[in-house]
Order: C-alpha cells, then sequence, then structure tokens
C-alpha cells in the first residue's frame, strides 16, 4: 500500500474522532523501530566478523605468512602450551627497507599468568631509528644493542612451544620474516593469534588499533609505543578476548627451536621515567623488563658508586634515576638484576652499621629511607 493512501486513511480517521486510534497506532511503529534499533546494537556473536580485513596486510583466519601460521575459530587443534607476546620496534614501515630496532617477548600461562619477559634495543647495521618523536629511540641508544642475528637465538628460544600473539601481526611477522632472510635463517612456521583479528569475531568498533582495543575495555595504556609496554598492555588483553572467543584451533603443531649457545646479550632501556607514588627507582625497575642478563662485576661497581654518590644527600633526584637507568640498560640488566644489586648495596650498609656490635637510631634511620628510596618500605 502507498504512504500518500496509509496517509490518508489516517487522515479520515483522525476527522471521524479515531484520534487516539492514531496514537496507538504510532506509537506501536515507534516501539517496533526502537526494538529493531536495540537488536542491531546488541553484543554480537562471538562468531561473527564485523568488519573484513582482506589482503596481505592483515592476518587471515588459518593463513600462512613468512613466519606465523595464524589461528581459527573454526577449523584445527586447541594448543595447550604458553602464550609468546611479541612487539617490535622499528625505523619505518617498509621491511624490504627499514630494520627492528626493538624486540620484547612475554610469555604468559593459558590462564594468563606471568612467566618471563625480556626487552632489548637492536642494532639495525646503520644510524637509522625512524621516528624519534613516537618511539623515543634515538640513534645513540642502538649503537652497543646486540644486532638481530645476535639476538636471534634468544628470540627463537622464547617463542619455542609457544603460541605467538601480537596486535596487526602481519606487521611483525613481515619484519621478521625480513630479518631472518637477511641472516640466511629458515623458520619453521609458529602457530599465532593476532589481538587485531581475534578483538574483530568479539565486537563491533570504528576501527581496531590497540588504543581503541583497549579502551573499549577500559584497560589503561602505558608506555605505549615501546616494546615491552605494548607486551605488557597485550598481556591484559589477550585473556578478555579469549574468554568472548573460545578455544583457538590450529592447523600447525607446535614449533620447537633449539636453546641459544652463547651468553645473553641485549641492552635495557627505561622510557617515560616518572617519579610516581612509588619513588624514582622503584619506578624504574618497573620499566625494566624483569630479566636481564647477569651483571657483569663492572656494571655492578659502576652502578654502585653512582648509586653511593646519589644517596649521599638521602634522597634521589629525578635526573639520578635517569643515569641509573643508563647504566642499567647498557648494561643489559632488568628488574632482577637490579634488585639483586640494591639488595646486596643494601645489605653492605647493614653490615657496616652492625660493625661496632649495635645499630643506632641514627643508623636504622638512614637504613629506613634506602629502603624507601629503593621501593622497599
Amino acid at each position: 500500500m502507498k504512504k500518500s493512501v496509509i496517509f490518508l486513511n489516517l487522515l479520515m480517521l483522525a476527522v471521524t474522532g479515531g484520534f487516539w486510534l492514531i496514537v496507538i497506532i504510532f506509537y506501536i511503529i515507534w516501539k517496533n523501530t526502537e526494538k529493531k534499533r536495540s537488536q542491531n546494537t546488541a553484543a554480537p556473536s562471538t562468531t561473527s566478523a564485523f568488519k573484513k580485513f582482506q589482503g596481505s596486510g592483515f592476518a587471515q583466519e588459518s593463513a600462512r605468512g613468512a613466519v606465523f601460521e595464524y589461528a581459527s575459530l573454526k577449523t584445527g587443534n586447541v594448543l595447550d602450551i604458553p602464550f609468546a607476546i611479541i612487539d617490535l620496534e622499528t625505523s619505518g614501515l617498509d621491511k624490504s627497507q627499514h630494520r627492528i630496532i626493538e624486540i620484547a617477548v612475554k610469555r604468559i600461562t593459558q590462564s594468563g599468568d606471568a612467566i618471563d619477559e625480556i626487552s632489548t634495543l637492536i642494532n639495525p647495521g646503520n644510524s637509522e631509528v625512524g621516528p624519534t618523536f613516537i618511539h623515543h629511540i634515538k640513534p645513540e641508544d642502538i649503537l652497543d644493542a646486540p644486532k638481530f642475528a645476535e639476538f636471534a637465538p634468544e628470540l627463537l628460544s622464547r617463542l619455542s612451544n609457544s603460541i605467538v600473539v601480537a596486535h596487526h601481526a602481519a606487521f611483525e611477522d613481515g619484519f621478521l620474516g625480513a630479518e631472518f632472510a637477511r641472516i640466511g635463517q629458515g623458520i619453521k612456521s609458529i602457530p599465532c593469534v593476532d589481538t587485531l583479528w581475534l578483538a574483530r569475531q568479539v565486537v563491533d568498533l570504528p576501527n581496531y588499533k590497540l588504543a581503541t582495543v583497549l579502551d573499549f575495555f577500559g584497560i589503561p595504556e602505558e608506555d605505549s609505543h615501546t616494546a615491552l609496554g605494548d607486551v605488557r598492555l597485550l598481556a591484559k588483553l589477550l585473556p578478555i578476548l579469549l574468554k568472548k572467543s573460545g578455544s583457538l584451533k590450529f592447523s600447525n603443531k607446535p614449533t620447537e627451536f633449539e636453546l641459544p649457545s652463547t651468553g645473553l646479550k641485549i641492552k635495557t632501556r627505561v622510557s617515560n621515567l616518572k617519579k610516581g607514588e612509588i619513588g624514582w627507582l622503584a619506578n624504574m625497575m618497573r620499566k625494566l623488563p624483569e630479566s636481564g642478563q647477569t651483571a657483569s662485576s663492572e656494571v655492578a661497581m659502576r652502578y654502585t658508586e653512582l648509586l653511593t654518590q646519589c644517596l649521599s644527600d638521602g634522597k634521589i633526584t629525578g635526573e639520578e634515576a635517569k643515569q641509573l637507568s643508563k647504566i642499567a640498560g647498557a648494561g643489559g640488566l632488568g628488574a632482577e638484576q637490579v634488585r639483586q644489586i640494591h639488595n646486596e648495596y643494601l645489605s653492605g650498609i647493614e653490615k657496616l652499621a652492625l660493625s661496632d656490635g649495635k645499630i643506632t637510631s641514627t643508623e636504622q634511620k638512614n637504613l629506613n629511607n634506602i629502603k624507601m628510596q629503593f621501593g622497599i618500605l
């Protein structure tokens, strides 16, 4: 029936006293419209994809990339192995021209509990680091960092028997494939889940940038655009997405790599250092990866000597904390190694205080202040 005829009929009803009938009809129409609108904005099914991302620029379900083989919600086998969350900072966006300048890996269990984490700057073989204003990595920062070939064995050992996780994983896949090709090393495909792909299976968003997805799920950003900061954020996001999506399936089996035959060589960094509520040194350790390389006697001595100077007036300033973080970073130290140096330093002060058989109130006050600076109290 044409709209004009419907309108004329309603008009006739109004003229003949059917005003309230018209009101009822319009109310029913309005309720039906609202019902359809609410259905369109309701929570999506966990098996529907809202936006299509086609082409090699995005991870596709069950597809195989240069290094990764991607997850599926439909076919394959469930793998009961840890997740290895990875993030890269690069000197640009073109994998054929630009290089990796930072790598972080954080391993977690299927239930989301932390296993370990590592992060290092990478020397690309030239002084090009790209957009420093984004990742805050300067040319001088990477000069004494390991090259990709030096870190590759450690990287593969961290990905061994794990499901790799990355946001927009095709980016990491492409750069890792290019770097392994440059050093002439072939890589067996590693099971991988792309959290960009996974997020679009369970929620409808205007875009699937990491910041957008984190904001939707109420996860505050911290140290974004640092490799370590991003893997830590993904470690919080992944369990939420998995709870909504259900089990992931993979067509390939876990990939096992050999343990590195040489000692670990890395260079860590501290970015966006602030005092916060916990103090400069405690915040510095939060921004270091939990694990690093063993502190050499030279690095430990340099760090301890500077620490003694910094504590001579009873407090650590922001500039002093930055200087200490540079020594720790250049030595490839993680929070665990710095914590050990602090404990040994504190133990030495306590022994010195006890050398006369007792700790005076002044000495105890000094010890408590050092503990507070270290974030122990």
